[in-house]
């Protein structure tokens, strides 16, 4: 694991920590977005129950979560949502919510939908004709505004292309974002999904007025043409649109296939194992468990690194430990062992009345307890924490 990644796995530690003190966490998975050429992590924190405890307050808080951590990306559903969307097919959740991906398992019971998922052949050919039959329905608004284009109706031809680039705004959301905005404002769906598709978020490029003028009149058309007759917009402009709407295809049905691809190898590699008359379900399932426990023991070694101090190796024997006393020098650690054996002495005295060998019973006893404080292992109890967290609950399996 190079330093980079030990450092987000250490930022994710973090993260997930603060997530549990706002939300009652059924499942956390991670996964990648790659957006602007560059791979950023992605949460999918999954809650018990519905998410009527996400109030604006607590949404607020989780926001400012990942505005301090902007190496993270994350999504947050209901169980109820999620469970519906896994089992509808959206990509979305067939592409990130598989079994190798799950971080974080406090699911009260082993058997629901998410337990040790997999996307199937037949799922993948629900979504692959899903898509398909979206496609074909999103066509038809690009008919209509040619149609209308040619019938020199240019206010139809816009209010068509409206529909078609929402629609497949709305589209890719759920499929890389897990939920659609349900809104009508081209702007606000390319806000939306910026941090997911900055391709898609700079689609009409705000910063050039040309662009922002277009975006404004796109916008427009979906009032003015349908409640007002005053809305006229131009041939040259609805050209330029619509080349913004062939571009909004492109780039949505790369990404369908790219998560799809991804989906397809997991599920291929998974159906090879099972059909290879020497590798039985058992087997396979066996060797999964062991991938997963590879995986979480590479991250407790990467955590041991970073907590586990308070014991070193004995240079000549490895299966011994020291441990460290913190000290002056030399003279300092002859008071350090006149302390310990005048505790030792003053136990034998069951009066621990002061003595010409031992005249000061409390002090040494104070600074041999200030010993044993600095030896207590905080550092070590805080990763056995983390692996707790880390390993499926025990009493659930």
């Amino acid at each position: 694991m190079t330093t980079m990644e030990s450092k987000n796995y250490i930022n994710r530690d973090q993260v997930i920590d603060n997530l549990y003190s706002l939300l009652e966490i059924k499942y956390i998975y991670e996964s990648i977005v790659v957006t602007e050429g560059f791979p950023k992590p992605l949460l999918i924190v999954i809650l018990k129950g519905n998410c009527s405890s996400l109030t604006q307050e607590i949404s607020s808080m989780v926001a400012k979560i990942f505005q301090e951590q902007t190496d993270y990306l994350c999504r947050i559903f209901s169980y109820e949502y999620a469970e519906q969307q896994l089992k509808e097919g959206n990509l979305f959740f067939a592409h990130n919510c598989s079994w190798e991906k799950l971080i974080v398992n406090n699911a009260d019971t082993g058997t629901d939908v998410f337990h040790r998922y997999s996307p199937n052949e037949d799922t993948l050919n629900r979504i692959v004709l899903d898509f398909q039959q979206e496609r074909a329905k999103l066509n038809a608004f690009m008919e209509g505004a040619n149609f209308f284009l040619e019938k020199e109706n240019h206010s139809q031809a816009a209010f068509n292309l409206h529909q078609y680039i929402e629609l497949w705004f709305r589209r890719v959301e759920l499929f890389t974002m897990g939920k659609e905005r349900k809104c009508h404002s081209i702007k606000e769906h390319q806000t939306y999904i910026k941090p997911f598709v900055s391709e898609l978020g700079n689609l009409f490029n705000k910063d050039v007025t040309e662009e922002l003028s277009l975006l404004r009149l796109l916008d427009e058309s979906y009032i003015s043409t349908r409640y007002q007759n005053n809305y006229h917009i131009k041939i040259a402009q609805i050209q330029k649109i619509q080349e913004k709407a062939n571009r909004i295809y492109a780039i949505i049905s790369e990404l369908f296939e790219d998560k799809l691809v991804e989906c397809r190898k997991y599920w291929e590699n998974r159906a090879h194992h099972q059909e290879n008359p020497y590798v039985n379900e058992d087997a396979f399932n066996e060797k999964k468990m062991k991938l997963d426990e590879d995986i979480t023991l590479d991250k407790i070694s990467e955590m041991a690194k970073e907590h586990f101090h308070t014991l070193k190796r004995y240079p000549s024997k490895k299966e011994l430990y020291t441990v460290n006393l913190i000290t002056d020098g030399y003279l300092e650690t002859s008071f350090m062992i006149s302390s310990l054996l005048k505790v030792c002495i003053t136990a034998l005295d069951a009066e621990r009345n002061p003595n010409s060998v031992v005249p000061e019973p409390e002090q040494n006893i104070r600074e041999v307890l200030g010993y044993v404080l600095n030896m207590i292992p905080y550092e070590e109890m805080e990763f056995l924490d983390k692996i707790r967290n880390l390993l499926p609950d025990l009493e659930t399996q």
